[in-house]
């Protein structure tokens, strides 16, 4: 014997909304950073196949300006700590990876483990004297020991002076004899570098240090309150900051075989500052994209326009902090939100 069912029992009432599968399985949402990540990783790698060498040249500038545009983003988006001073730490990694380079080996990764090393300790010195200030104060004590350094790297003989120091070419392990054309050897060694990099900063800003970072950028009183140490916290911030931005000057040096004071001119530290507020002061990938678009708007603005790009350059530094004060990583939060909004409806 068999049963029906009534066929009103398994109709959906006429005016009823409809039925919708959930959707955003958590597997698939934690992995969809990581694939995204390696499918940029596997866009900008192929870059030598699809760009001329001049292109290559200018994205591999815009990368190595990126990384040091994501550690000064950790001190300002994460630590709430503005800094004029960045350009002190770009021209100590040049400095200390070129004089390795001519006194010593041209290993390209020796340069950089001495740039961060060099870099760390400065940065240690200038946090461990200027943390207990704040503001406009902790702006004026980076920007004093940027011009302090790039003083010392005028005057002092070792450094070339005025004229800069030369250094050779670097040896890049695996791709220096691999017969490549230098651009190319060059732009692969930076971008694995930046990516290292990258991938270190997003493991500091979701660890447990990045959290207490988010709070003592929100409210150090709270924070010294329940036990923490607020000077601390920020100290290690300034420190990694300043390797990394160490890194990337050392990777400047290494590309260019050359570096001049003129790398630590306040024009550097405000450059860098430029490029975090244009990409998203809070975002490591506005961070990266906004230093990529920088270079690149000045690579052909200036060849096009001449003395009057610096015009077109304020011009977008100030439509983007009227209408994105978020930055292009805000905008793209934004266009995001309202796919996923019409996408629901």
């Amino acid at each position: 014997m068999t049963s029906t069912v009534p066929t009103d029992a398994v109709q959906a009432p006429e005016n009823s909304p409809p039925l919708r599968v959930p959707t955003g399985d958590p597997r698939w949402r934690a992995a969809r950073p990581l694939i995204v990540s390696a499918l940029v990783v596997l866009l900008v790698g192929s870059a030598p196949y699809w760009l001329d060498a001049y292109s290559l040249d200018v994205l591999t500038l815009g990368l190595t300006y990126g990384l040091m545009a994501m550690a000064l983003a950790l001190l300002i988006g994460l630590t709430g700590l503005p800094s004029l001073g960045h350009a002190a730490f770009l021209g100590l990694g040049s400095y200390s990876a070129g004089l390795l380079a001519v006194h010593s080996t041209d290993n390209a990764l020796a340069g950089l483990v001495v740039a961060a090393a060099v870099g760390a300790a400065a940065a240690a010195v200038v946090g461990a004297l200027s943390l207990r200030t704040h503001g406009i104060f902790f702006l004026m004590l980076t920007l004093a020991f940027a011009e302090i350094v790039r003083q010392v790297a005028i005057q002092s003989s070792f450094t070339g002076g005025d004229n800069g120091l030369s250094v050779p070419a670097p040896t890049i392990p695996l791709l220096s004899a691999s017969g490549m054309p230098p651009v190319v050897s060059v732009y692969w060694y930076v971008l694995a570098v930046v990516v290292a990099g990258y991938a270190l900063l997003s493991l500091v800003v979701r660890s447990p240090f990045g959290q207490a970072l988010t709070g003592v950028r929100d409210n150090p009183d709270r924070m010294a309150a329940i036990g923490y140490s607020v000077i601390t916290i920020r100290l290690c911030a300034v420190v990694l900051s300043g390797a990394l931005t160490a890194v990337g000057g050392a990777l400047l040096v290494q590309k260019d075989t050359l570096v001049a004071p003129t790398a630590l001119t306040p024009d550097i530290s405000v450059l860098l500052l430029v490029m975090v507020l244009v990409g998203g002061a809070r975002s490591l990938p506005g961070a990266l994209v906004g230093a990529v678009g920088m270079v690149f708007l000045r690579s052909f603005t200036s060849s096009w326009l001449g003395e009057t790009w610096l015009l077109v350059e304020g011009l977008l530094f100030v439509a983007v902090v009227y209408f994105l004060p978020s930055g292009l990583a805000g905008l793209a939060g934004t266009v995001r939100m309202r796919i996923r909004r019409g996408a629901r409806t």
